[in-house]
């Protein structure tokens, strides 16, 4: 990546120090700066800086395999040129209307049929700086490039799931009296690939002019000029010892890679050559425990002969392998039964057994990028229980597994809810359900997340004015104080419960919130300390007392829905 701030620095000498002053402008760095950024994974295509000019054009490769280079140095571009309307008149009269392109105005034959990456715009509706720049809407729909304001770039995501920077838009502000500096940059493999698809170049017009600021009144050496041309490397340039210097030309920049390579990128014929990761797992066929490659070649499905285990054979992890996605819930979807990053990769399935480890298959773990199956094999381990029940049910039965969970079944009530749109209740986000799972690891930290994502998709979701209003409407005083939680305990007590049962119906959900206050809402201290060691006494586990804490809430809130339902 471009280190901005050192080139601004090279860009911009003290020109109060005579030493640097007179070797800056030699302009002998130009030339190495020219060849350097054609070879960066990072190219420069449009840089406006104090002294320094730089803007790049998409042209077809047949207009510059034999460069007219008195047409090329003669280039004079617009920044500000976009497609327009043409109207053309005789006698005064408007006679025909048409389109413009933004390179039709240039009259060089050399950029005749180019395209421009980048467009200098401005409006004076925006807010703040009136001026931006936009990508070329064809290379950015092609590679499926979105802008990011956070960023300052258009992006994608990478084979990881990763965001990205695949354009950078670079601005540092003028400061006093300085000069403001806007660079835009393009990924050179993924620009490559645009030439290669188009048969093109990119022709990249130069100016570097070195004076020292107020103090420059015109060249004293009118004419004097010498011209260079090698290896697709244009220019003229003059120097004036001491005094100021220009050079001014084109660059032409072919692409690296070539059709060829590009469409073999995309022949399905061509089998990917990948690596595979190796498992501790349970080789059920040969009934043994050992490591087993997750390569196609050395595992088989069940319908193939053969000594090798199968494709189903199972591998167990630590539960912690899952904290990973848990923790980036942007990137990574953590489902019941799957998990999936971005449009990057899916494991199709994992469980976890009754002695809390992680398992799935080698034929999934073979799906994933190999550095995730590197990720898996780091908390890879020995088995302590078989699969559990509902993986055994499912994916080796092929029946439905009809036991009762209590997050699911808390899940299900509340979409329920949401589709129905009941007044008394609302799904905050359609985020939340996604992110809530059972704990799976002896970490407090996790168990007092899940109590937090919990308590928003649960609690936050009582609609504490409707509550008050219908508590009111049905003959009830609620204190001002009240908040949601209160107030379904006052309808229910209105529409002829006792108090003690409304109490016990809603005591599951205020035991939540109020963890959710003691764990997540202050610092850490003894009260925090005193109520884990109390969990873990009273339930062995943070998982079991979620499990529970769920299984109740479940309850209380069917309840809830039952006793509302037609209240309007």
């Amino acid at each position: 990546m471009i280190d901005v701030n050192a080139l601004v620095k090279r860009l911009s000498i003290d020109t109060e120090n005579k030493e640097d002053f007179d070797a800056w402008i030699e302009l002998k760095d130009a030339v190495p700066f020219l060849r350097d950024n054609a070879r960066r994974e990072e190219i420069i295509v449009d840089m406006s800086a104090k002294g320094a000019f730089m803007h790049a054009i998409v042209v077809p490769k047949s207009n510059v395999n034999s460069p007219d280079v008195e047409d090329l140095m003669s280039w004079n571009l617009d920044l500000r040129s976009s497609w327009g309307i043409e109207v053309k008149y005789s006698s005064g009269v408007a006679e025909s209307v048409s389109i413009t392109e933004p390179m039709s105005g240039t009259g060089f034959k050399s950029l005749r049929n180019g395209e421009k990456l980048v467009f200098a715009r401005t409006f004076d509706g925006r807010q703040g700086d009136k001026h931006y720049w936009e990508i070329l809407q064809k290379f950015a729909h092609v590679f499926d490039l979105h802008f990011l304001p956070e960023r300052h770039a258009y992006c994608r995501l990478d084979k990881r799931g990763d965001i990205e920077d695949v354009v950078r838009l670079i601005d540092i502000p003028r400061r006093g009296g300085g000069w403001g500096t806007s660079i835009v940059t393009f990924n050179r493999a993924v620009l490559d690939e645009y030439l290669a698809i188009t048969d093109s170049v990119l022709v990249t017009v130069f100016d570097f002019t070195r004076f020292r600021l107020g103090d420059f009144g015109g060249w004293h050496e009118i004419g004097k000029k010498e011209q260079f041309a090698q290896d697709d490397l244009y220019y003229r340039s003059h120097v004036e010892s001491g005094h100021a210097s220009y050079m001014r030309g084109v660059h032409i920049v072919r692409s690296a890679t070539s059709e060829k390579a590009i469409i073999e990128g995309f022949d399905h014929s061509v089998k990917e050559q990948r690596e595979y990761a190796s498992f501790i797992a349970w080789d059920f066929k040969n009934r043994a425990l050992r490591e087993i490659s997750s390569a196609p070649s050395s595992i088989v499905n069940y319908f193939t002969k053969s000594d090798l285990p199968f494709e189903m054979s199972p591998a167990f992890f630590r539960p912690d392998v899952l904290l990973k996605y848990k923790s980036d819930s942007d990137k990574y979807r953590l489902e019941d039964r799957s998990i999936s990053c971005r449009n990057a990769w899916h494991l199709q399935t994992y469980d976890i057994n009754e002695a809390g480890q992680v398992h799935t298959y080698l034929i999934y773990l073979q799906r994933l990028p190999y550095d995730e199956q590197l990720y898996w094999k780091s908390y890879n381990e020995k088995p302590k229980a078989p699969i559990s029940r509902r993986a055994h049910t499912t994916d080796f039965q092929g029946e439905w597994y009809t036991e009762y969970d209590p997050l699911t079944s808390l899940k299900e009530i509340m979409l329920e809810l949401d589709r129905a749109q009941v007044p008394w209740w609302t799904l905050r986000s359609e985020e939340l359900p996604p992110r809530v799972h059972y704990p799976v690891t002896t970490s407090p930290d996790e168990w007092s997340n899940e109590i937090l994502q919990l308590d928003q998709m649960l609690v936050e979701g009582f609609e504490t004015k409707w509550l008050r209003k219908k508590a009111i409407e049905l003959g009830k005083d609620p204190d001002p104080k009240f908040r949601s939680l209160k107030l379904v305990e006052e309808c229910l007590v209105a529409l002829g419960w006792e108090e003690t049962d409304a109490r016990e119906v809603t005591a599951p959900m205020h035991n939540l919130h109020e963890l959710r206050s003691k764990l997540k809402g202050h610092a850490p201290g003894d009260e925090a300390t005193a109520i884990r060691k109390q969990v873990l006494a009273e339930h062995g586990s943070y998982g079991k007392h979620f499990r529970s804490l769920c299984a109740n809430c479940d309850e209380g809130l069917h309840t809830i829905a039952e006793q509302l339902k037609g209240l309007v």
